[in-house]
């Protein structure tokens, strides 16, 4: 990947409209799988490691979350809003998706989880200005492949942070740059990495919207220049990536109890920043400073 002091990050220039459409269209076809697929096994893995990364962080000194306010852009089916509300039982979360089959199907969730009284959904296009009407956020995430969908990712990751109370935290979980040249290797697409070198993007299968990557250094470099202090970028997990084109766990780790016990282990293999690049996925976070 060229260097550009400029710029985060080489990514193309893209028009917003398209990629709002292409990105929607892909998702509301996707929405009634999104969810089985993302409970397969290395995906519960990643997200138990996950989230105990985020205790030990995001949600460290919060509490019940009294008064909190949490902003789940492009939350899909809610994954995340509804995890992040069991851990802050007295916070309120807003979840915002361009799909709306995807937010339907978040919908039913809220509503057989019991939080829907806790939890509101609006259809929101995230390559558009966030309305100034939404107020400020104690917690914003930005999950997974979301900040590599839009057409501008640091502009986006201004924008999250802009919606950010003073003193707030933005979490951002993004598509690893290396990890991605090692799945399309995986998957038996050699020329993505052409892709990867020269406009740090990725197309993971023909139909499926292209994806803008990261490294860490061009993670840090977004959220410190939209306005985050303490910039910390890990990656996770580091030691157990998936296998073949179904992205199994390796077979050896196929056993619930010891999966159990790698998740604290793992969090600890996490959490230097020598680890980062090693990352499946990216753990972006910065603070909002305080007035």
């Amino acid at each position: 990947m060229q260097s550009d002091e400029r710029r985060a990050a080489p990514w193309p220039k893209l028009d917003p409209a398209s990629r709002s459409a292409e990105v929607r269209a892909f998702f509301d076809r996707r929405a009634a799988v999104y969810d089985p697929v993302a409970d397969r096994p290395y995906w519960s893995f990643s997200d138990r490691v996950l989230l105990s990364l985020l205790r030990r962080t995001v949600l460290s000194g919060l509490g019940e979350g009294e008064g909190r306010r949490i902003l789940d852009a492009g939350g899909g089916t809610g994954r995340w809003a509804l995890r992040l509300l069991r851990e802050l039982p007295r916070a309120t979360a807003l979840l915002a998706d361009v799909s709306p089959g995807m937010l339907d199907v978040a919908r039913r969730k809220a509503a057989r989880s019991g939080a829907r009284d806790r939890l509101s959904l609006v259809e929101l296009d995230l390559n558009a200005p966030l309305p100034r009407g939404l107020g400020l956020f104690d917690v914003v995430l930005c999950f997974h492949n979301v900040a590599g969908l839009v057409a501008d990712p640091a502009a986006l990751i201004r924008q999250l942070v802009r919606a950010t109370a003073p003193g707030g935290r933005v979490a951002l979980v993004l598509p690893n740059l290396w990890q991605a040249a090692a799945k399309s290797l995986r998957d038996g697409r050699p020329g993505e990495l052409g892709r990867l070198a020269t406009r740090s993007a990725v197309r993971y299968g023909d139909g499926v919207p292209e994806v803008l990557v990261f490294t860490p250094t061009v993670a840090r470099r977004c959220l410190e220049r939209a306005g985050c202090v303490d910039v910390a970028v890990r990656g996770f997990p580091v030691s157990v990536h998936p296998e073949g084109p179904g992205e199994d766990l390796p077979a050896h780790l196929d056993d619930p109890r010891l999966l159990g016990r790698l998740v604290p282990l793992e969090t600890e293999l996490c959490l230097p920043r020598e680890a980062a690049a090693r990352g499946n996925s990216l753990l972006a976070i910065g603070t909002k400073p305080a007035r």
